[in-house]
């Protein structure tokens, strides 16, 4: 049995592609209760063909949710040292009150150490989605060029990583550089290039003080009279970005009229982070140490 309607639990509603967002306290949609079989079907096999290549494909079916994803690695692509990866996941879903989706994405990466160290990482990626949204129940919650999106994407990323410990830093330097480019030659339903950098920064000092710094800058750049689709823009607020911020919430918004299902009163309105196509993030902080308990530690920023 699958009840699909009701309040939204939680509040929120996470669109494909698009931060999630918070809904009014009354809002609530047509109660829905479908009943139907549900089936899980996976296989995965490590050292396939006996080269250390893993393979996996899974698929799942239910009355309201399909799904089906399929997974290849080869460590060492045409015998040499890249390590390929192909990927593709495909799902029609029916589940949320709010909207209905459909999905498709498939790529194909490979990507190898470029010194002795292993320390600094070079990958080239393609990858193509498409995401279809049907069925709004808030039609402004994504606007009409959103709703509807292809991307073909040739992306390039070097990452110099000389962190002493990537799980627990004290001293070291994280780099990396990505570019993006998406064009309807590719088969791309926009054109727009996308550069993300950022360096972060780690220092032990007195007392066993860490002192740790980041930046991270966004670029996104539309061409040929085209844009940047707001599931490729660039979101900040929050505890991974702008701490002291809502999810999403330090960048630009849009107001957004919002109707529960059936009801005339559309007097609520929700705040939808629209994203940018440029960002700029400084982050400081300092890393104390209690003596009250090994790995306890108390963080100013």
């Amino acid at each position: 049995m699958i009840n699909r309607g009701g309040n939204v639990p939680g509040g929120t509603v996470a669109v494909p592609g698009l931060p999630p967002v918070g809904l009014p306290p009354n809002f609530t949609t047509s109660q829905s209760t479908f009943w139907g079989p549900r089936g899980t079907a996976q296989y995965t096999r490590n050292n396939f063909r006996g080269r250390g290549e893993s393979i996996s494909v899974t698929g799942f079916a239910g009355i309201l949710d399909q799904r089906f994803s399929f997974y290849y690695i080869d460590p060492y692509f045409l015998s040499s040292s890249w390590r390929a990866t192909i990927s593709f996941t495909a799902e029609n879903n029916e589940q949320n009150p709010i909207y209905s989706s459909v999905q498709e994405v498939g790529g194909f990466q490979v990507q190898r150490f470029i010194d002795r160290a292993k320390k600094d990482a070079f990958f080239f990626r393609y990858q193509f989605s498409q995401t279809n949204l049907t069925h709004l129940l808030i039609p402004d919650l994504v606007a009409a060029s959103d709703q509807n999106v292809q991307l073909s994407t040739l992306a390039a990323n070097l990452t110099r990583d000389r962190r002493d410990n990537v799980m627990d830093e004290h001293s070291g330097v994280l780099q990396s550089i990505e570019l993006d480019l998406n064009s309807t030659k590719l088969g791309s339903s926009v054109n727009f290039a996308k550069l993300t950098a950022q360096a972060a920064w780690y220092k032990q000092a007195l007392h066993n003080i860490v002192w740790a710094g980041s930046v991270r800058i966004g670029l996104a750049q539309p061409y040929n009279r085209s844009h940047v689709p707001t599931s490729e823009k660039f979101f900040t607020g929050g505890s991974n970005s702008l701490r002291g911020f809502p999810l999403d919430g330090a960048g630009p918004q849009r107001p957004v009229q919002v109707c529960s299902d059936g009801s005339t009163d559309c007097s609520d309105f929700i705040q939808v982070p629209a994203g940018g196509n440029q960002m700029l993030i400084f982050n400081g902080e300092a890393r104390i140490p209690l003596p009250i308990k090994k790995g306890l530690s108390v963080i100013g920023f």
